[in-house]
């Protein structure tokens, strides 16, 4: 005899006792934070369209609802249209998010589309909620960048070395279909020819064709490095393990008291060189402050990155990149040789000084001492070159040094970096699954990562200040927004008279 667990339930059964959604939907489920975060924020504001309806035409779906399923598609890791379609239809959650509405795919992916800069700002908007809920320290962000897989195939995608190939492979394949248009004109030629004379014609066009087609993408691919069809912003970028994948570097600062994400960016280029200030700067902007401490590993080690830093009052901890020597021995690199500002000169592991030999006016200067380097024990160790050891500084080296001190002394903080944001793109990419994009193109891209940042930041608020705590804090801020509403309108009424 079989003992299961079961329920008393009819399938055909006509249920009489009415059941509301809302009894469905638990009082700490986070879709009713999505309900209220987005009714307080102004669509208007944010410039979402159709945040203002027409008086005729067709009516439009309200901004709101659909900002609430696309939010809570990217909360649930549901990015799809067509997805987000059928769930309109059978999740409970959703038709009570959303007033039981259900837009088709396409009205769904056109929202999207039409709301690249209203989704950054809905980023831009949280982030300014996170600064009044004092989740912010303010004070020591941390920079990295990682790859996202584009939409893009690699056979979509175009190098020099791979367009030159083709090139030979079509050429090769028009020589022999010639070759083959000959034999086929030879009534007496004992070789069959299974195609005709008009197929091998035809075959010989097409491979011109293309061979037309990748002379272009040649003189395309001299200007650019490299060229994808598909996602023309994308590149050819080495991933983790060692790998390589058409992608976007996604670039973020995240704050360290709650490891939250302060400012983002997409860029096309696969190194982090460069972005250190843009970065630096635009968290700055964002949390308001007139001074921030700045974390980043050695990718965005570069002089003038550090001095526009310097200037705009960005204290930057960046470690340095080793710099061997040219023989290839650590024991000699660049960073062994110690500098004295006092007299000018390096002094290098065997205790020899090297004097600065270039003129003061010049930027770049070398230091060099030939004649100790002719008697030094580890000469071959050092350098390949017979004569001796050269050192060779460049217009950023007190940029550097400077650098290089603020390092060496808050080695303990800096280790905080890859606690600080390194878990950050584990979770988007892992626990959340954001790791390719469905858009194209750096615009897209961009507002693409700004959701998945934004729910990252709202799933991390919901966990560290609660769900019902959060609804409660929106409800105020909707309360607050009618009552300035309706107070501005009772002043204009006055001001007019009635």
């Amino acid at each position: 005899m079989s003992r299961y667990k079961k329920e008393e339930f009819n399938r055909d059964q006509i249920n009489f006792i009415p059941e509301s959604y809302d009894d469905k939907i638990s009082k700490d489920n986070p879709v009713r934070v999505i309900d209220v975060l987005i009714d307080s924020l102004d669509m208007q504001e944010l410039n979402f369209t159709h945040a203002q309806t027409k008086k005729i035409g067709r009516k439009p779906y309200d901004p709101k609802d659909m900002c609430k399923l696309y939010v809570y598609g990217y909360f649930e890791g549901i990015r799809s249209s067509r997805k987000l379609e059928r769930e309109c239809k059978r999740n409970v959650e959703v038709m009570w998010l959303i007033n039981n509405l259900k837009p088709d795919f396409k009205t769904i992916a056109d929202f999207r589309k039409d709301n690249l800069e209203p989704l950054n700002n809905l980023f831009k908007q949280f982030s300014m909620l996170c600064k009044e809920l004092g989740l912010y320290g303010k004070e020591i962000v941390a920079i990295d960048g990682s790859k996202f897989r584009a939409n893009n195939s690699r056979r979509k995608n175009y190098t020099k070395r791979k367009v030159k190939k083709q090139i030979s492979h079509f050429q090769e394949s028009a020589r022999k279909y010639l070759e083959l248009l000959e034999k086929s004109d030879h009534a007496e030629s004992e070789e069959t020819v299974e195609l005709t004379p008009e197929e091998i014609q035809e075959k010989i066009d097409n491979a011109q064709k293309r061979i037309e087609e990748l002379t272009q993408l040649e003189k395309q691919i001299e200007e650019e490095g490299e060229v994808s069809i598909t996602d023309p912003d994308a590149k050819h970028m080495s991933v983790s393990n060692n790998g390589t994948d058409i992608s976007h570097n996604v670039q973020i600062a995240v704050d360290s008291k709650h490891n939250l994400v302060v400012s983002l960016d997409v860029i096309s280029s696969p190194a982090d060189q460069g972005q250190l200030h843009s970065m630096a700067s635009k968290a700055k902007e964002e949390l308001g402050v007139e001074e921030i401490i700045t974390l980043a590993d050695k990718g965005y080690y570069t002089g003038e990155d550090l001095q526009k830093c310097e200037e705009d009052n960005i204290t930057t901890i960046v470690a340095r990149q080793k710099s061997p020597s040219n023989n290839g021995n650590e024991e000699y690199s660049r960073d062994k040789f110690k500098y004295s500002k006092e007299d000018n000169t390096f002094t290098c592991p065997q205790g020899n000084k090297l004097k600065c030999v270039s003129k003061k006016e010049s930027k770049v200067k070398r230091y060099k001492n030939f004649e100790a380097c002719k008697t030094c024990p580890s000469h071959k160790k050092c350098t390949k070159s017979e004569r001796g050891r050269v050192i060779t500084t460049g217009e950023y080296e007190e940029v550097y040094r400077r650098a290089d001190k603020r390092y060496a002394e808050n080695t303990e903080l800096y280790k905080q970096r890859q606690m600080i944001v390194e878990p950050v793109f584990g979770t988007v990419k892992r626990a959340l699954g954001f790791s390719y994009f469905l858009l194209r193109g750096n615009e897209k891209v961009k507002a693409e990562s700004s959701m998945h940042f934004f729910v990252y930041n709202l799933k991390r608020v919901i966990n560290i200040i609660g769900a019902k705590a959060l609804i409660e804090y929106f409800k105020a801020r909707i309360f607050d927004y009618f009552y300035l509403i309706t107070k501005k309108r009772v002043k204009i009424l006055k001001i007019s008279g009635f």
